[in-house]
């Protein structure tokens, strides 16, 4: 059971690994780096979001998302403006070139859920979806654990 274990969690990084490279593949075209694209999907569906919830939700330090948002400005995919009632506070505003780049995003994305999770039925889809749910909660309370010993 102990083997059967280590195989499963090493398949599980095989799969994640699997996943981000084809990501990276599939958006290179781009012109977008793979975590400035996670960091622009972000923002496309909460473009509210601050520089401190942005590097929250994507759990790495305010100054690495203020490098990638500088990125992403420089190359057009973004724009700072200031905020009329505090000249102190920038939005950050996903320009036309950046929508254009999360639209198509949005469809390798399918694509690529299609094929990771081809000819999956229904209720393997579901059974996998609880399996993984459970994993996931295993895992934060695992982490927790480790929090608490600190």
């Amino acid at each position: 059971m102990e083997e059967q274990k280590h195989r499963i969690v090493h398949m599980f990084g095989v799969t994640d690994r699997t996943l981000k490279r084809s990501i990276a593949k599939k958006v290179e075209n781009t012109g977008v780096y793979r975590s400035q694209h996670r960091l622009l999907m972000i923002l496309g569906k909460h473009p509210d979001c601050s520089q401190t919830e942005l590097a929250e939700r994507l759990e790495i330090s305010p100054a690495a998302v203020a490098v990638s948002l500088k990125k992403l400005e420089k190359s057009g995919f973004i724009s700072r403006q200031c905020q009329e009632n505090d000249n102190r506070v920038n939005q950050v505003v996903i320009t036309e070139k950046g929508w254009k780049t999360i639209d198509l995003s949005t469809q390798y994305f399918r694509e690529m859920e299609n094929a990771f999770l081809n000819d999956f039925s229904e209720e393997e889809l579901k059974q996998l979806q609880n399996f993984l749910e459970r994993m996931i909660k295993n895992g934060e309370d695992y982490y927790q654990t480790l929090i608490k010993q600190e």
